[in-house]
């Protein structure tokens, strides 16, 4: 099926602005993480300071590489970039809200 361009240039257009707001998401993720002491994630969390920097550093370069890859190739999000934008997700829903809590 040949779709018209404009259908396909809005799909590329929604693509790319998921993954710069992805991709945004994670760096403030990794950046409030890397800012926080290490005692406040043993005090309000499950996971340690390094446990949370690896897993977000992970996601960091997954959203960097998944959206570098949307915008300048012109592909799709993909799995590994939407694994990012959840992973920075959950800690910005789940320990900064805690750390806002009880600070």
């Amino acid at each position: 099926m040949n779709f018209p361009r404009i259908v396909v240039m809005i799909e590329y257009g929604l693509q790319a602005g998921l993954a710069l707001v992805g991709a945004g998401m994670v760096i403030w993720a990794m950046a409030d993480a890397a800012r926080r002491p290490a005692g406040i994630f043993d005090a309000h969390t499950n996971q340690t300071k390094p446990t949370w920097l690896l897993i977000l550093g992970g996601a960091l370069i997954f959203g960097l590489g998944s959206a570098a890859l949307t915008i300048f190739l012109g592909g799709r999000m993909g799995l590994f970039g939407l694994a990012a934008i959840v992973a920075a997700g959950v800690y910005l829903a789940g320990p900064k809200r805690q750390f806002e809590l009880w600070a």
